[in-house]
């Protein structure tokens, strides 16, 4: 009976630390998890923040007004992009650092005397996030960046980032989270006395926890507990996460009420289990000489039992495998099929601009002939033997871009591929008639690429402006090369527009009428695009039309990367 029960008691605390430990684990999981959701929010909301100043610094509508001194219109134009973005307030300073306007509901003299963010922009030609308040004043996170206007500073462009909606998400949930920076002063909490304080003068010293609790857990910690800190004398879980920007950092405190709750559940349902297999053992004893024949047959009939279901599903499995053998031969096969219907619709696509070329090229070639031009058809020739070579690298290209495998870049002058393209497209610009206006730099625009790809990009560019602006009377094509940080090729028409920008770079996805367009240049220009370390974009033109924009690194931030 003494054995029992010191048996029984053994088996309680052995039980209560492994499902402490193992409810605390899983807890520390789900709050690591809460941390990393509630980070990726702020993340979120800074990212989104982060790149307004750039795009408003590029607007005309707030910089030629700051150059004239004439704000009339600019709080309706600052408060619509609010609304529109979603952002906390967005206004302007002029050269002095004054605030002239103020988009939203804030007034004027709502940012008087923060410059923080204005010294942080005009000192530097990117965007600058600075923090101000603190004490008593809430804490206010800027993003500001310098405007200029014909390479003069006009004045400061600033963009707050409201995140008093993220602690009152955090305050209705109940959740107890706080925003430390790399001091450990707290910038973001759940409860607004935290803020301006450090997380050590929130917590409870570790000399004025409760004694005997305290010990127990020191000598649990030290046997591979996870560790606790204390609000109030209710110890709670610590889940830190990085936000990533700067050394500021996301703790989550998360409470262990449900982890006792689940433990005392099962503590008494294996104490009454204990109760009950100790009530039945002495019965046991005493039918033992009986049950013991009993028990034999019960269990050599369980053995027949599994023996017959283990046979079952020996069978079962062996159907279930072949069943999966034919089903992946099949789904290969398919996946054949399909990579061959790509494949060979990818390759129809990109001939037919060097076909129809060779065409013209041939046409010009006969009538040459036919009026005993020799030298002139001679080079008639030599465009269509180099239209043949560019057909065949256009598959070696399409098959090296369907199976993966890596491009050989070399330096080249993008003006060089501009020239190429218009020259591959001189028989359909002679079929209608279009005004294509031309801007390059004066000097070499230079970059690692794939000449080839990188003519195929603005080829498949140049053909989808025309198929715009042929219903139009006036059409007009702008093409306009611009090196910066990046290399910008933009592509301008005035056709109708795009209606759905965001699904143009699908593969098979077109808005042409049927036998006028596979849907695949832009998905191969964009694969291109990506290939070449850049990207390929689509929007609407302000004025009526679509604007594509091919984007590549300079040759310096390639050999950087390189490097």
């Amino acid at each position: 009976m003494v054995l029992s029960v010191v048996l029984m008691a053994l088996v309680i605390w052995a039980s209560q630390i492994y499902l402490t430990r193992s409810f605390v684990e899983e807890e520390a999981a789900k709050a690591k998890t809460r941390a990393t959701l509630y980070a990726g929010t702020i993340k979120a909301k800074m990212v989104s923040h982060s790149v307004a100043p750039l795009l408003l610094s590029r607007d005309p509508i707030l910089t030629i007004p700051l150059r004239l001194g004439e704000f009339a219109n600019i709080d309706e134009d600052l408060a619509a992009f609010q609304e529109e973005l979603g952002y906390g307030a967005i206004f302007l300073l002029n050269t002095d650092g004054n605030v002239v306007v103020a988009g939203g509901s804030h007034e004027l003299n709502d940012y008087e005397g923060d410059q923080n963010f204005f010294l942080a922009a005009i000192g530097s030609d990117k965007t600058e996030f600075t923090v101000t308040g603190g004490g008593e004043t809430p804490y206010q996170f800027h993003y500001s960046r310098k405007l200029t206007f014909d390479d003069r500073f006009v004045g400061v462009i600033v963009v707050s980032v409201d995140l008093a909606s993220v602690e009152n998400s955090w305050r209705l949930q109940g959740s107890k989270v706080i925003v430390s920076d790399e001091e450990g002063s707290i910038l973001l909490a759940s409860e607004p006395s935290w803020r301006g304080r450090t997380t050590d003068e929130i917590l409870v010293p570790e000399n004025e926890r409760p004694s005997v609790r305290h010990a127990i857990r020191t000598v649990e910690e030290r046997l591979g507990g996870v560790p606790y800190v204390y609000f109030d004398q209710t110890p709670l879980l610590a889940s830190k996460v990085p936000l990533g920007h700067g050394s500021w950092q996301l703790t989550y405190y998360s409470t262990l009420e449900d982890v006792r709750a689940r433990v005392n559940a099962i503590l008494a349902g294996i104490f009454m289990v204990l109760a009950l297999l100790l009530a039945l053992l002495f019965y046991l004893l005493s039918r033992r000489h009986e049950a013991e024949s009993a028990r034999i047959q019960g269990e050599s009939d369980i053995l027949r039992q599994l023996n017959r279901k283990l046979s079952n599903e020996i069978a079962t499995r062996r159907r279930v495998e072949k069943n999966l053998q034919e089903a992946e031969q099949s789904l290969e096969q398919a996946s054949k099929l399909a990579a061959l219907g790509q494949m060979s619709a990818a390759v129809s696509h990109e001939l037919n601009q060097p076909l129809a070329a060779m065409k013209t090229y041939l046409a010009g070639a006969r009538l040459l002939l036919s009026r005993r031009r020799l030298d002139e058809a001679m080079t008639s020739f030599q465009r269509i033997d180099d239209l043949i070579n560019r057909m065949g690298a256009i598959t070696r290209q399409l098959k090296s871009y369907a199976t993966k495998r890596p491009v050989e870049l070399v330096e080249i002058d993008l003006r060089d591929s501009v020239r190429e393209a218009l020259s591959m497209m001189s028989p359909q610009l002679g079929k209608m008639s279009v005004a294509i206006n031309t801007v390059v730099p004066s000097e070499p625009v230079r970059l690692r690429a794939d000449p080839l790809r990188t003519e195929q990009i603005i080829v498949n560019l140049l053909r989808n402006a025309l198929d715009a602006v042929r219903p139009m009377e006036d059409r007009k094509i702008d093409i306009l090369l611009v090196e910066g940080e990046s290399i910008v090729l933009s592509i301008t028409d005035n056709g109708m527009g795009l209606k759905d920008p965001d699904q143009l770079f699908e593969p098979f996805y077109t808005t042409k009428r049927p036998g006028e367009g596979l849907g695949l240049g832009l998905a191969i220009s964009a694969g291109f695009a990506g290939e070449l370390g850049g990207r390929l974009v689509a929007r609407n033109a302000p004025d009526g039309g679509a604007v594509f924009e091919l984007i590549l690194p300079p040759i310096e931030s390639q050999t950087q990367a390189a490097e």
